[in-house]
């Protein structure tokens, strides 16, 4: 058994995406969550810099002692994660893998389309582990550079789906029965993608298969904490603090949450 907690980190608000789907996958479980608003967006920025950032967030949450670490950001997971990997003794979990083996699984005429950051479609990440699960399906990207920055700027429904549909026109009869949300910003304005899609369209968060596959790393590892454990939850970021915590009370649905400000650089 093992009672520290499980770390996650993300450029922003969209961890918080993941943290729901852990916390309810894991609830005896304690997590410390860190969002790099500072630096957000990470989607235009060099490969250096995104490791770089990871890095520093890394390592703030290795001095929580943290007994694993999730990378909720698709585009740390697909420049950074293998340089971490390499860096840190813990077991580091991403979601481009497991978001890529949801989407092989749920799709049926083996054509699925990917949208999300364009470092991350850029990277090809999601093609590779996709057809890297089965080299039949076709693999359709795309990049939206505007659509994590609207999340963070937590505008209203209307104009969520009006930038998500303008975002998704260049997707149209591409015959695709699925969409891999691709950065995990896109789950908190998910209706929109609901309202701006056919009804047919599978739409995959790749977080519910995170929170399966850190419960089946924890399992493995006998990471579990120790059975009747109260579980606490931490929240930091290097940016606003007060629009940080709005976004999580709201999508976590918990109005007593409280964030930190921390500035990683220092670490």
């Amino acid at each position: 058994m093992d009672n520290r907690p499980i770390g996650l980190l993300d450029s922003g608000d969209g961890g918080f995406s993941v943290v729901k789907k852990v916390i309810k996958k894991l609830p005896e479980e304690s997590t410390i969550f860190i969002g790099d608003n500072a630096n957000m967006p990470y989607g235009n920025k060099s490969k250096e810099e995104i490791i770089n950032l990871t890095r520093h967030s890394v390592k703030f949450l290795l001095s929580k002692d943290v007994k694993l670490i999730i990378i909720a950001c698709n585009t740390a997971t697909a420049v950074a994660m293998p340089t971490m990997q390499k860096e840190v003794k813990q077991q580091i979990i991403g979601v481009v893998q497991s978001g890529s083996l949801a989407a092989a699984r749920a799709t049926e005429n083996k054509n699925v389309a990917v949208v999300a950051t364009p470092v991350t479609i850029n990277s090809h990440a999601y093609q590779r582990e996709i057809n890297y699960r089965d080299p039949k399906i076709k693999v359709t990207e795309l990049a939206a550079p505007k659509l994590a920055p609207l999340v963070e700027a937590m505008e209203d429904y209307e104009t969520n789906l009006k930038v998500v549909k303008e975002s998704l026109e260049p997707l149209k009869n591409k015959n695709f029965d699925t969409l891999v949300l691709g950065c995990t910003h896109y789950p908190i304005i998910q209706k929109e993608f609901e309202a701006a899609l056919p009804d047919d369209i599978s739409i995959v968060d790749p977080a519910d298969q995170v929170a399966q596959y850190t419960f089946n790393v924890m399992q493995r590892d006998n990471l579990f904490a120790a059975s009747g454990s109260v579980a606490k939850h931490e929240y930091y970021t290097t940016g606003n603090v007060s629009s940080f915590e709005k976004m999580g009370r709201s999508f976590l649905d918990d109005d007593s949450l409280t964030a930190i400000h921390v500035n990683t650089e220092n670490l």
